[in-house]
């Protein structure tokens, strides 16, 4: 990942539990280590201006970091297709109860689902819930790209990064490791 693609992040912005979890850059930082936005004010800066949900963005940064510990052992768990660890389940469950649910039906007769408001804790936690063991898990992956380790949706069966960037670096790094021309 370069470090103009870092500053910009264009995968934030989508759902707010993605948007916390991907608050992690694996492998960019000094000696291949992880980059943490939360942990840079620049960065940090960032992440709050592009973050989905104005008030998760708006939280105090010690209760970012601590929400967003159990989040990302969730997706990490779903997306590998394992059982979700029963410390993360209880936490997320317990943060998920604090998120009123209503339901609406609309003028076609749809019932809909709604978050009635609560906590932007509560939110992101029943989202993870939702991704790590709703339908949706099947869709979850972590990106393998190097320097990447963003969860995504996958649009499709096959896709295995999160974007076209990962994807072509994924291919080149295996093409070197092969001693393939990369053309």
């Amino acid at each position: 990942m370069t470090l103009r693609s870092l500053r910009a992040m264009p995968w934030i912005g989508e759902l707010p539990v993605l948007d916390l979890a991907n608050t992690v850059v694996r492998g960019t930082g000094t000696g291949d280590g992880d980059i943490d936005l939360l942990a840079d004010p620049d960065l940090l800066a960032s992440w709050r201006a592009r973050a989905a949900d104005r008030e998760l963005a708006e939280l105090p940064l010690g209760q970012l970091t601590d929400l967003r510990d159990p989040v990302r052992r969730a997706l990490d768990a779903a997306a590998r297709q394992a059982p979700l660890p029963d410390p993360v389940r209880t936490r997320l469950n317990a943060l998920a109860a604090r998120a009123p649910v209503t339901f609406h039906v609309d003028a076609a007769g749809r019932l809909t689902e709604q978050e009635a408001g609560g906590p932007a804790a509560a939110a992101v936690a029943r989202q993870a819930l939702v991704l790590a063991a709703g339908p949706e898990q099947a869709r979850l992956r972590c990106c393998h790209a190097p320097s990447c380790g963003m969860f995504f949706l996958a649009r499709r069966r096959d896709q295995a990064w999160c974007s076209v960037g990962c994807g072509n670096r994924a291919r080149a790094r295996a093409a070197r490791r092969s001693g393939r021309p990369t053309d």
